[in-house]
């Protein structure tokens, strides 16, 4: 229960920010949100396999399984942000 309580909100956010509307077309919302969904998972995943290779390269220690994911998805969550603003907001 515990690990849980732990990845909720992170999870809860990344499901928030990773919705792409397009009113009226609601395949189209649903298929564009699964796929970035899928995109910031990976991203998250790889940035937090490649923070996990740079440590143990250079300070000689790894973290552990439960940092890793929660490295993975506040990675994946802070894409999602960023995203977020370019999509609805067109700031960039």
């Amino acid at each position: 229960m515990r690990t849980l309580r732990e990845y909720l909100p992170g999870a809860l956010l990344l499901l928030f920010l990773s919705v792409r509307y397009y009113p009226g077309l609601w395949g189209r919302t649903v298929l564009e949100t699964l796929k970035f969904l899928g995109a910031v998972c990976l991203y998250g995943l790889s940035f937090a396999f490649l923070l996990q290779w740079a440590l143990k390269k250079f300070f000689h220690h790894p973290l552990a399984r439960r940092d890793l994911l929660r490295a993975a998805l506040w990675a994946a969550v802070i894409m999602a942000f960023g995203e977020s603003l370019r999509h609805y907001l067109g700031l960039y």
